[in-house]
């Protein structure tokens, strides 16, 4: 079993970001940031990733629209979205992401999250 993932966070807070990926390096994960859902884009063209943790409020597009580029060019990645929505009240999401997590993010859901087939 694959101890560690290969994780692109994309969130424009860029502290919320920076610690999201500290706590994730010390996990083992190997992590990239980006800030807006062009730069996700971009970051997610050159490498292959297993997991993406998709803010759904970004300056540029929303986690929605973004969540599918993601999930079209590796449909094999697990997509979870991060947002202060709860997901009760979230739009559907027509099978874009594995998992919806509120923020603050609960590190030990998001650790079992990225390590679930």
């Amino acid at each position: 079993m694959k101890t560690h993932r290969s994780v692109l966070i994309v969130d424009d807070n860029k502290l919320a970001a920076g610690l999201l990926c500290e706590f994730l390096e010390i996990s083992g994960h190997s992590v990239r940031v980006a800030y807006s859902g062009a730069m996700a884009l971009e970051i997610a063209q050159a490498d292959v990733h297993d997991a993406f943790i998709v803010d759904i409020m970004l300056p540029d597009m929303n986690g929605y629209v973004l969540a599918a580029a993601l999930r079209e060019a590796n449909p094999r990645a697990r997509v979870i979205a991060l947002s202060g929505l709860p997901s009760n009240l979230a739009r559907d999401g027509q099978g874009l992401f594995d998992a919806w997590m509120e923020k603050p993010v609960k590190l030990d859901v998001l650790e079992r999250l990225l390590m679930a087939s």
